[in-house]
């Protein structure tokens, strides 16, 4: 099977990586790895779901794998990635350089990191995700309110209130609302109430009324 991988024929590469995911044999991680640079994306992509399918320890070449897919040109192998972090234990060494991610030039990578933060446990990066609170991508941005209020907890409030308040976009303002809403104190019921008298966008007052 191992051979294969190196065949001429991108389809016959995507099949082998796809079964040796499925067989779930680690000894075959290493020889995955070395697809990161395929030039088919079909069969990036069926490396990516492969490696998440055997949830290999976060070594190195794992981390750089996964990290790269994630700054990959073609979407599928992109969102191949988010699937593979969510499948595989990640630690420290691997959220660091995703949490990277969110300082990319490209706003498609942004999306996809914040789209893996959700994956995993972040509660460790809501600083990070904090200050790039603010990006200028209004889906990055409701994204990162999505994951601050997943990992932040309670402390999270007073950040997810500001957005709820402050934040142009309507979508990041309903995300806010909806994640206020899962929490329950004082403060946040007055934000909600505020944004349901104020709030000149249907979706937000009404996200923000469930909340109350």
């Amino acid at each position: 099977m191992l051979e294969l991988l190196h065949d001429e024929a991108p389809e016959v590469r995507r099949v082998a990586v796809e079964s040796l995911g499925k067989i779930g044999d680690p000894r075959a991680v290493d020889s995955i790895l070395s697809l990161n640079q395929d030039p088919a994306a079909i069969v990036r992509e069926a490396s990516i779901l492969a490696m998440g399918r055997l949830k290999p320890t976060a070594t190195e070449g794992v981390v750089a794998l996964l990290t790269q897919a994630l700054e990959d040109p073609v979407e599928s192998v992109r969102q191949a990635a988010v699937v593979a972090i969510g499948e595989i234990e990640a630690g420290t060494r691997l959220l660091q350089p995703v949490v990277g991610l969110l300082r990319s030039s490209d706003a498609r990578v942004r999306r996809t990191a914040v789209q893996a933060l959700l994956q995993v446990d972040a509660s460790q990066s809501i600083p990070a995700l904090v200050t790039a609170g603010r990006d200028s991508d209004a889906e990055v941005r409701q994204g990162i309110v999505a994951a601050v209020g997943e990992w932040g907890g309670s402390a999270a409030s007073p950040w997810l209130r500001e957005r709820l308040a402050g934040d142009p976009a309507p979508g990041v303002r309903a995300e806010a609302a909806y994640r206020l809403g899962l929490l329950s104190d004082s403060d946040v019921k007055a934000a909600l109430e505020s944004a349901v008298a104020k709030d000149p966008d249907s979706g937000v007052r009404r996200w923000a009324k469930r909340g109350i």
